[in-house]
């Protein structure tokens, strides 16, 4: 049985200037901030949160976990801040515990490629079995893939005896693009992933090419969260597609509102089960409709409902950022009632 000890973790920085605080607030402006006091700050997140507050010549540093692997991904993520804010500073981080040693890191699985399909034009839909993945069934909404180089024996990150996590590096290097947990059945062992073929990046060419039996890494979960609320507005492109099917086909029978879905054309088009009271519209590019058009046609609920709304956009990283600045606290919405994510960056191999 795990104690509450187990999930909780201080330390401090010694010498950090009270800067440190708001660097980190900076960076996590789109989370749920709690003020401290004499400047101290605290991060919430569904695994847990970050807490940071003055000290005598340091930056106290309190985490709290759900789990033991999401215990160790977040002290990952503040030695993580640590050194983008001063990498002088990552030696004077001193924790009051070490945590278990490991090999490789808790949330990393191997696994290996038992079923591929193809869903809709354009998407390979791969079926990954693994050990150990009930996490993935209720933490996050994301994963990493984790590719080795081709025609290489994979090399997996393993964890120094400080505790951080140890990617190959050189030939041995992975390709670890992020994709959305399409379904997962931690019983059966298998979760799948969609993959959009857009181009001819490393990613696609493996998806391309992959047959059963291939192994692959996976890290995880992590970001982004099933949004609970009772009226959604859901909007993305072909890339956001994988993660809007499954918020719906897992949300409430009475959640009210509306999806959007931009497409190249009506091949991409999927079947997909959503509640009665949400309308699914597809967007086509090859109509001139685009994301920002949709969603100037629908009709948000301006005022707090009951059950709570939540505006979740994600696309390409440009168009994203243009629409966050139409949804920002100014518009009436909460910071924690949009989720507006930039998915892929045009002009980028994945």
């Amino acid at each position: 049985m795990i104690r509450a000890d187990d999930l909780s973790l201080t330390g401090r920085v010694l010498d950090a200037p009270g800067s440190f605080a708001a660097h980190v607030a900076e960076l996590y402006a789109a989370f749920d901030l709690t003020d401290l006091p004499c400047g101290g700050l605290r991060v919430n997140f569904a695994n847990g949160s970050i807490s940071l507050s003055v000290a005598e010549r340091a930056m106290a540093i309190a985490v709290t976990a759900v789990s033991s692997t999401d215990l160790f991904v977040l002290r990952e993520a503040v030695a993580g801040l640590v050194e983008g804010f001063d990498p002088t500073l990552a030696a004077r981080l001193v924790w009051d515990r070490s945590l278990p040693k490991l090999t490789t890191p808790p949330n990393f699985r191997q696994g290996r490629v038992v079923a591929i399909s193809h869903p809709g034009a354009g998407y390979t839909r791969l079926r990954i079995a693994a050990d150990h993945l009930a996490p993935f069934a209720v933490s996050g909404l994301h994963l990493r893939l984790l590719l080795p180089p081709e025609g290489r024996i994979p090399v997996w990150p393993s964890v120094s005896d400080a505790g951080r996590t140890v990617w190959p590096s050189g030939a041995d290097k992975l390709h670890d693009p992020v994709y959305t947990i399409r379904a997962v059945d931690p019983q059966a062992g298998w979760l799948e992933v969609d993959i959009f073929l857009h181009g001819k990046g490393r990613t696609c060419r493996w998806a391309e090419s992959v047959r059963r039996g291939a192994v692959v890494g996976l890290i995880g979960p992590g970001g982004g969260f099933l949004p609970m609320a009772r009226h959604l507005v859901l909007a993305g492109d072909e890339t956001a597609l994988p993660a809007i099917a499954r918020i719906l086909e897992t949300a409430p029978p009475d959640t009210q509102g509306q999806a959007l879905i931009l497409l190249p054309d009506a091949r991409a088009a999927q079947p997909l089960a959503c509640p009665a009271g949400v309308q699914l519209r597809w967007l086509l590019r090859s109509a001139g409709d685009t994301l920002e058009s949709g969603l100037a046609a629908v009709d948000l609920p301006q005022a707090r409902l009951a059950g709570g709304r939540h505006l979740w956009i994600a696309g390409e990283r440009a168009e994203c950022q243009r629409l966050r600045g139409q949804f920002n606290a100014s518009s009436g919405w909460a910071k924690g009632e949009t989720t507006i994510a930039g998915y892929w960056v045009r002009d980028v191999q994945a």
